[in-house]
């Protein structure tokens, strides 16, 4: 049972609606300065000098950076105040992307690799801090039956954001040079922190606990509820599997196709658009029982590795990638909005961390075996494997009664963990 402001049912009051648009508008601009960065750094890596094995290990350093310090991350975000912790890790983003980009820009002969390794070690670390902190924050800001279209127009602001900004810093990296983006993408990360600084979340009365026992409660939230632990389990599994089908694979086999690069980057706007189109959709669905709902849209989720796993033609996979990133956003949305409204508010940043932990903690080995074993076998062989695997854990997820049977909360009723027993109804 939660006891915070989320308990009572008045929603009608419509004043958290103001601090909530600023939020989103500071979100949305970190978003933006991310996707900038993330567009240009291995080009930038390998202007200086570097090889494609060194743009890789800069991009592994942000990434298990990130992994490692996120259950840290989750303890800060539950025993200081939030906003100030997203302040502060979006200036620390500002003042590395923006010394790193003045040096590219003002003395390139003077940049390393392993300037730009350090550059990426402290973006992940700043990132661990960030993404519990603006978790949290959102439960602080929304009453919990209005989580879902919160969490549906946030995320339809941001991938729109994801959709224009990387073209646009490649167009602005490949007329003014790289170290201008990164400049640009301070500058983002620095809005964010101005815009941030007049947010005002209700004063939330937490309990304060010893550090030593932060971990233990954490943990205590996220394995209490099997719904949650999972669909982390699952996730742990096929996001390794679908990035390394995604990001790699995919590539890889079109590769031998005519027109392969041109064919993957309308597949990539495909992808994109449908994650806009399931926000939208997002905003007017709303299941009464959303962790089912989060894992039988995300059965659709692998449909675009099988269609390249067995003949790449551009109009079917342009439908599969469209159809596939719908599914994956609904499925982000209900799933984000589950959590919010099930775990009490002082713990949001721990369980938080944990589930984005159990996403990224394989990320590194699934590039590597989806490579060597795609080199052995082929690649399509190993996509199938993929999309196959992908479907399975979230098969496997449907034999859950938790998962099946977690209700949303309404206007109407008060906010706790409505697991209904299974042949109750």
């Amino acid at each position: 049972m939660r006891h915070d402001k989320h308990s009572s049912p008045a929603t009608s009051d419509r004043s958290w609606r103001g601090p909530y648009l600023r939020y989103v508008a500071g979100r949305g601009v970190s978003t933006a300065g991310t996707n900038l960065v993330n567009v240009v750094m291995a080009f930038a890596v390998l202007q200086v000098g570097g090889s494609g094995l060194s743009a890789g290990l800069v991009l592994g350093c942000s990434v298990a950076t990130q992994t490692l310090l996120l259950p840290y991350g989750g303890v800060l975000a539950d025993r200081i105040p939030r906003r100030a912790l997203a302040v502060g890790a979006n200036l620390v983003l500002a003042c590395v992307q923006g010394l790193l980009g003045t040096l590219l820009t003002a003395a390139p002969e003077h940049a390393a690799v392993w300037m730009f390794a350090a550059t990426a070690t402290v973006t992940g670390a700043a990132t661990a801090a960030v993404q519990p902190a603006f978790q949290g924050l959102i439960v602080e800001l929304v009453p919990a039956a209005t989580l879902q279209k919160a969490n549906a127009s946030l995320r339809l602001v941001l991938n729109l954001a994801r959709i224009a900004v990387p073209g646009l810093g490649s167009l602005l990296g490949a007329t003014f040079g790289f170290g201008q983006v990164l400049i640009a993408g301070a500058l983002s990360f620095a809005t964010c922190s101005l815009i941030l600084m007049g947010l005002r979340p209700k004063a939330q009365d937490r309990p304060r606990t010893a550090a030593r026992h932060s971990w233990r409660e954490g943990w205590q939230a996220f394995s209490s509820r099997p719904w949650m632990w999972g669909y982390a389990l699952a996730g742990t599994l096929a996001v390794p599997l679908w990035l390394a089908g995604y990001q790699l694979l995919g590539p890889l086999i079109l590769s031998g196709t005519s027109g392969g690069a041109s064919y993957w980057g309308w597949a990539v706007s495909a992808f994109s658009a449908g994650m806009v189109t399931g926000s939208v959709v997002a905003l007017r669905w709303h299941p009464q029982h959303l962790m089912l709902a989060c894992v039988v849209v995300q059965l659709i989720w692998p449909l675009p590795l099988a269609v390249l796993a067995t003949a790449p033609q551009l109009p079917w996979l342009l439908i599969s990638m469209l159809v596939s990133g719908m599914s994956l956003e609904l499925a982000v949305v209900f799933f984000e909005t589950a959590k919010q409204q099930q775990v009490p508010e002082h713990l949001i940043g721990r369980v938080t961390s944990l589930t984005m932990l159990g996403e990224n903690a394989l990320v590194p080995l699934g590039y590597v075996l989806a490579g060597s074993v795609a080199d052995w076998l082929g690649a399509p062989a190993v996509m199938w494997t993929c999309a196959l695997g992908i479907l399975l854990t979230n098969v496997v997820l449907l034999f859950v009664p938790s998962v099946r049977n977690l209700q949303t909360i309404s206007v109407s009723e008060p906010a706790q963990e409505s697991e209904v027993p299974a042949g109750s109804r």
